[in-house]
């Protein structure tokens, strides 16, 4: 055990050098407070789903389809799949309403973004439970839960709202009753909803085509299935499926030679699932190495400062030794110690975490709490402690207990100046590489956001609202009288209806056929002055106009769907579609509809009868000035402008709308550059240490060369000369490292910037910044002082 006494020594050390118990101190807390929060949010992130016992059977079905991956399928595909799957225990479907829908109770207004409808199988698959109520499979009536936090808006004043009713749509018409509140789930689940409706079969009734995928689709199969025979088979029973329909939609199915699905596990489904944007995914590998890096910068410095003082307590471990103490007991005497100091920093960091939590929850969208600690995470932080203190106490500890006691006595050399200053050198390089990588990807980032904010995005989505109203549009005449009343209003200036907004659901595809050639084309349905009041540009040929008779089967095309048709002049030309020949009068400019991760596709953009598809997104541009006043009008009159949408008028920016689609890059941004200055702060301190030591035993020989006539200048130089080259070495390491990892990283996007020389520039005036605070104010402190008190020592 370690002796009364040695913590005293300890204590009195830890309080002499308290400047450098503090720098080694404050690096620990960083480093470890980063850390912690990483832990936590890596912990949240991936354990979605976790919580349910058969989370490891649970798949959901997803197909290919020309924009490449869907979670949407037929609605036929999950019974057929139970059917003639024996592996299959359980197979349901959910769909999910494309817009807003409003319930009034006597507590007014409440808009129900996120309505589900669900086959009964699915809310055991997904341990859906309600408080109360237990569920009935077998029941033949529908089953309305609410979430919790709907129940307190629609009813603030019950405690139970069990057959409760509340009106869809209107004060006084389609009355819902609702069965239970739903209980909120053990822990994270990817299924969030405000309300979800239970029924025997969902898509009873209702077209079963293939054409229509709307549904999602989850299986609950056998424990040991072989996924991929399982694969293979769902894939068979998709195909004969389609050879049985007659929709574009099989046609295209049946072309594809390759396996058109793909089973996604349901723990997947929220970090990284097959379809869409893993920006969640990508987040998380980020944190997790940022954090485990800037640990070990951490510990590197705390060994560095604590090597830079060893000599300090030489001729301590060398009186240790000549009272009988052993090598080993020396060794655990400071592994104790650091342990002591790595504990302290350690609660020191719990602390900056409680204080740090909100914004970091903030920045990041989520909301972790202290609370939600669990056993496992406490287990993971104090590995991570006992880690850090093995790492950043191992090479001192062994170090000091190595001393020959004869030696020290004697007054020679601890160990070789040349190998103490390799060694301070080489963890200098390895810190401010690291720095350095982050500052440049750091650029490299926001360069990238900035580009997706500001870069040509094929429209404008200034000055534009958009109303997500329950009226359906599908041809010009039943919306001319809606836009005449909105653009009575002073200010408006263009008013359309779409199927799709920008940032929206992507559009459906649908087969085509011009001059013999089939093709897959997404279909937006448009009304007159859709690209007047985006702003789209137009290529060639002329776009819709109320003013032309003929343009109700007329089209629209974007540059891309040019290019895959492959013809000189499309002008004219007839494209059959949807049962119906359409001219095409016109080519846009390409619109960046679903962001800058994926590829624009071929698009076609139809006034009349565009295959089905509900036009019920109205959009409006407006003079910025007169937004305020016209918002107004619109709240006040719309039951009288927009009948068919009643009292609900519910409007966003489109630029606000759109902006969405690159708030997960926003927010690794708003995290990188945390962890960015984090590291640069840990190295900054651990070069300043360095550069203490460092330039504290060249006093004597600073004090000759100015008896000599060495200038002030020519000091600071000669001092800042291995720091300079240190840090150069490091900048040439971080350069190809960091253009590597930028590339991959923009690798993701299908419209990138170029990567220029400016990051690295600017990464290189920083790290000369960081020289001339942490190095060259000490050496400038340093030259000031009298040669003569130095030489007299």
């Amino acid at each position: 055990m370690i002796a009364k006494i040695d913590l005293k020594i300890a204590m009195r050390n830890f309080i002499k050098r308290k400047w450098f118990s503090f720098l080694n101190i404050a690096g620990l807390v960083l480093g470890l407070t980063g850390f912690i929060l990483v832990t936590l949010y890596v912990n949240n992130e991936t354990s979605y789903d976790q919580w349910n016992k058969n989370s490891k059977n649970i798949y959901l079905v997803e197909l290919e389809i020309l924009t490449g991956i869907s979670p949407y399928s037929p609605g036929s595909l999950g019974p057929a799949i139970k059917q003639l799957c024996p592996e299959v225990e359980k197979a349901g479907r959910i769909n999910t309403a494309l817009f807003e829908i409003p319930f009034y109770t006597e507590a007014g207004r409440f808009m129900v973004k996120k309505w589900l409808g669900a086959d009964y199988v699915i809310a055991d698959m997904l341990g859906i439970k309600a408080e109360k109520l237990k569920i009935d499979p077998k029941s033949i009536t529908p089953t309305i839960l609410l979430s919790p936090n709907t129940a307190r808006v629609l009813f603030p004043n019950d405690k139970d709202v069990q057959n409760k009713t509340v009106n869809m749509l209107s004060k006084s018409a389609n009355p819902l009753i609702i069965s239970d509140v739903a209980q909120v789930a053990p822990g994270n689940t990817h299924l969030d909803f405000d309300c979800i409706g239970f029924v025997q079969d969902l898509t009873q009734g209702k077209d079963q085509s293939y054409a229509t995928q709307i549904y999602q689709t989850y299986i609950q199969v056998k424990p040991g299935v072989n996924l991929d025979a399982l694969t293979k088979k769902i894939d068979r029973i998709y195909r004969d499926g389609a050879k049985k329909d007659t929709s574009s939609v099989a046609r295209m199915v049946l072309r594809q030679s390759k396996t058109a699905v793909y089973l996604d596990p349901l723990t997947n489904l929220h970090l990284q699932p097959h379809y869409g944007s893993n920006s969640n995914y990508q987040i998380v590998g980020f944190l997790i190495v940022l954090s485990v890096i800037i640990l070990i910068i951490a510990c590197i410095n705390f060994t560095n400062l604590y090597i830079s003082q060893a000599h300090k307590r030489a001729k301590e471990v060398a009186l240790k030794k000549i009272n009988g103490i052993s090598r080993n007991q020396i060794a655990f005497q400071f592994f104790v110690e650091i342990f002591i100091q790595c504990l302290f920093a350690f609660l020191v960091s719990i602390i900056l975490v409680v204080l740090i939590l909100p914004y970091f929850n903030s920045a990041l969208q989520i909301n972790l709490f202290l609370a939600d600690v669990n056993l496992f995470i406490i287990v993971q932080i104090l590995i991570a402690l006992l880690a850090l203190t093995l790492i950043a106490g191992a090479y001192p500890a062994l170090i000091m207990a190595r001393y020959q006691a004869i030696n020290i006595l004697r007054g020679s050399g601890l160990f070789s100046a040349q190998s103490n200053s390799l060694i301070r050198n080489g963890i200098t390089i390895f810190q401010f590489t690291f720095a350095i990588i982050f500052i440049i990807f750091l650029f490299i980032l926001n360069s990238q956001v900035r580009y997706m904010k500001d870069g040509d995005k094929g429209f404008k989505a200034d000055q534009v609202i958009y109303v997500n109203n329950l009226g359906i549009y599908n041809t010009p005449g039943s919306f001319q009288l809606i836009r005449n009343r909105i653009k009575e209003i002073p200010g408006v200036k263009r008013v359309t209806v779409a199927s799709n907004i920008p940032g929206g659901i992507p559009a459906l595809s649908y087969n085509y056929t011009i001059q013999g050639r089939e093709m897959v084309l997404s279909t937006v349905g448009v009304d007159y002055e859709y690209f007047e009041t985006l702003n789209i540009q137009l290529k060639e040929g002329n776009l819709f106009s109320a003013e032309f008779k003929d343009d109700a089967n007329n089209a629209v095309i974007n540059e891309t769907a040019l290019k895959m048709m492959d013809i000189d002049n499309p002008i004219g030309k007839t494209i059959h579609g949807c049962s119906i020949n359409y001219k095409i009068t016109g080519v846009i400019k390409d619109v960046k509809a679903n962001g800058f991760q994926e590829k624009v596709a071929p698009t076609i953009y139809l006034l009349n009868n565009a295959c089905g598809i509900s036009k019920i997104n109205i959009m409006f541009s407006a003079e910025s000035r007169h937004i305020p006043a016209i918002l107004s009008t619109l709240n006040n009159k719309w039951s009288d402008i927009n009948k068919l949408d009643g009292e609900s008028f519910i409007y966003n920016f489109l630029d606000e709308f759109y902006g969405k689609l690159f708030a997960k890059q926003e927010q690794l941004r708003v995290v990188l550059s945390w962890f960015s200055a984090l590291a640069i702060l840990i190295a900054s301190v651990g070069l300043f240490s360095t550069a203490a030591y460092s330039i504290n035993i060249r006093l004597k020989e600073i004090a000759i060369r100015k008896v000599l006539g060495a200038s002030r200048l020519q000091l600071i130089g000669l001092l800042n000369q291995p720091f300079a080259r240190t840090i150069l070495i490091a900048y040439l390491i971080a350069c190809p490292v960091s253009f590597f990892i930028a590339k991959k990283w923009l690798a993701t996007f299908a419209y990138r910037i170029d990567i220029n020389p400016t990051p690295f520039i600017a990464a290189f005036f920083i790290a000369i910044f960081i020289i001339a605070i942490t190095t060259c104010l000490q050496a400038i402190r340093a030259v000031k002082e009298n040669p003569v008190i130095k030489l007299k020592i």
